[in-house]
């Protein structure tokens, strides 16, 4: 589960003592906002002990573009030529699919 905004996070963070487990972390998350994004990006979490909240926001998944469609994000995955250049920094065209569902009845962009 990747998420875009970590502000839940850190308000689920905010009341937990560190040193912790990832086994607390998601128990704790669950206690307080069961249900919730911030519940399921802590719980996709590697295992081991986080030192502070600081740690936790840079293990968890976080999306690097939520603007991209998914078909732009699989066009970039398969044609990419740039290797170790990060995914959403890749350039990219539109799949002109996109432009064919964007289009209203009367045909117009």
């Amino acid at each position: 589960m990747r998420i875009v905004d970590t502000g839940q996070v850190e308000e689920v963070l905010s009341d937990l003592g560190f040193p912790a487990s990832k086994q607390a972390i998601v128990e704790h998350a669950h206690r307080t906002r069961p249900g919730t994004r911030a519940e399921r990006a802590l719980a996709a979490l590697p295992l081991g002990t986080y030192a502070s909240a600081a740690e936790v926001l840079r293990s968890i998944p976080i999306e690097p573009d939520p603007e991209r469609s998914p078909s732009e994000r699989d066009y970039q995955r398969r044609h990419h030529d740039k290797p170790g250049l990060a995914e959403h920094m890749r350039d990219t065209e539109r799949p002109p699919v996109e432009d064919e569902l964007r289009r209203g009845d009367d045909g117009a962009l």
